[in-house]
């Protein structure tokens, strides 16, 4: 067989350079994110969608439920308060940001209720301000970044007529973060209303507790 030219192998090296590649790798987003600090190490694992919140509870824990399994390890010797309060879950698509529900919110007699009124207010032609409610959602207006997050209108109130699910309330509370001084690695289950749709990459969760500030991207 003859050899191919030293100009023919220029050509095809030319051409395999210039020519994309049929098949892109696509960029796999972790749902596992981590951060730390001169006191504690956090480790957040995020299930987002109906199924994986289902499969992690092991029972259907209702529409536009989160969850996020939370991980803190002190690194001194001196306790530190832990608490579900100190996390936020942080939206960058349209900057909501919500703190946890309690698992009485979710499931308990009375349960809140999560509505979305902002296009109810866009509609009568009114300025969207900083509101809140019962479940620690956080509401801001301007950029989407965490110091200064879009407006996103979300109402919640106790619906008195709605009955309880035992089950589900069992569920909750006994895979829930606890609210405790330690000096151990502590671990468990955060809940959160989340409206709309939202992809791993938008998400974030943000620590503001007695150990510090920080901010855990699942993007890096």
């Amino acid at each position: 067989m003859r050899a191919p030219t030293p100009t023919a192998l220029t050509l095809v090296l030319m051409l395999a350079l210039t020519v994309p590649p049929v098949f892109a790798a696509k960029k796999v987003i972790s749902p596992e994110t981590s951060a730390g600090n001169e006191q504690v190490d956090l480790i957040a694992t995020i299930f987002l969608t109906h199924e994986e919140a289902t499969q992690k509870l092991g029972m259907d824990p209702g529409p536009d439920i989160a969850i996020l399994q939370v991980r803190v390890v002190p690194k001194t010797d001196k306790p530190v308060q832990v608490a579900a309060d100190d996390f936020i879950l942080l939206a960058h698509n349209d900057g909501e940001r919500n703190k946890p529900f309690t698992p009485a919110e979710i499931a308990g007699q009375g349960a809140i209720v999560v509505t979305n009124t902002a296009d109810q207010q866009q509609s009568k032609g009114k300025k969207t301000t900083t509101t809140g409610g019962l479940g620690g959602i956080i509401m801001g207006g301007g950029s989407s970044s965490p110091g200064n997050p879009k407006v996103v209108a979300l109402g919640t109130k106790v619906d008195e007529k709605k009955a309880g699910d035992p089950k589900l309330l069992e569920a909750l509370k006994a895979k829930q973060f606890p609210d405790k001084e330690t000096s151990e690695p502590v671990e468990g289950l955060l809940y959160f209303r989340l409206s709309g749709k939202h992809k791993l990459k938008d998400m974030a969760v943000l620590y503001r507790g007695p150990a510090g500030k920080l901010d855990l991207e699942f993007e890096h």
